[in-house]
């Protein structure tokens, strides 16, 4: 009786004393399939402005126009493009080399472009529609210039990091280290 009693708790302190069983490497690469990872979004507005004075003799007074746009932009990280070299495991360690972040969408939702003012005087015509969508292309074009100004690549790198680092404590990982390519335009 003693002796099963040695033998059985000699099993359960061998059962406790191992460690945990490693994580399987294909799902440790299973990350890569979630593809592009959009985690930030930015809602964006612009203002255009013209005043179209009359340059000339024959046109008498002026016409100026405010449009107001937005834009929503988001971004993320492609996983996919995670290498096998880029994921490293030691251990209860892992460590990922993030790939840059970047735009994944951009939209701009024409309900929510408005004309703020306008004005027209003299013997000016109203502007029409095709100079109005000519005038909200330059508030795109002008979102798209500023728009690495605004933090947002940033933000999803350090969205995509903290979503990495829960992915890969909850599988089990006691260190999760996260290196991340660094782009020129990333502020």
């Amino acid at each position: 009786m003693i002796k099963q009693l040695f033998y059985i708790t000699f099993i359960l302190l061998l059962a406790s004393c191992s460690e945990d069983t490693p994580v399987p490497m294909a799902e440790v690469y299973e990350i890569r399939n979630i593809g592009e990872l959009s985690t930030t979004e930015y809602t964006v507005g612009k203002i255009v402005k013209l005043d179209d004075e009359a340059e000339e003799w024959y046109k008498i007074g002026d016409r100026k126009i405010l449009i107001h746009s937005k834009a929503k932009i988001k971004a993320g990280v492609d996983l996919s493009k995670l290498k096998d070299d880029d994921i490293k495991v030691s251990g209860s360690a892992i460590e990922i080399t993030l790939p840059p972040a970047r735009i994944t969408t951009f939209s701009m939702d024409p309900n929510l472009m408005r004309t703020e003012m306008e004005s027209v005087t003299g013997l000016r015509s109203n502007f029409t529609q095709k100079e109005k969508n000519a005038f909200l292309k330059q508030g795109e074009e002008a979102i798209k210039k500023d728009i690495l100004e605004t933090g947002i690549l940033k933000d999803a790198s350090n969205n995509a990091e903290a979503f990495l680092i829960d992915f890969y404590t909850q599988m089990g990982f006691e260190k999760v280290i996260i290196k991340r390519t660094v782009q020129k335009d990333e502020k």
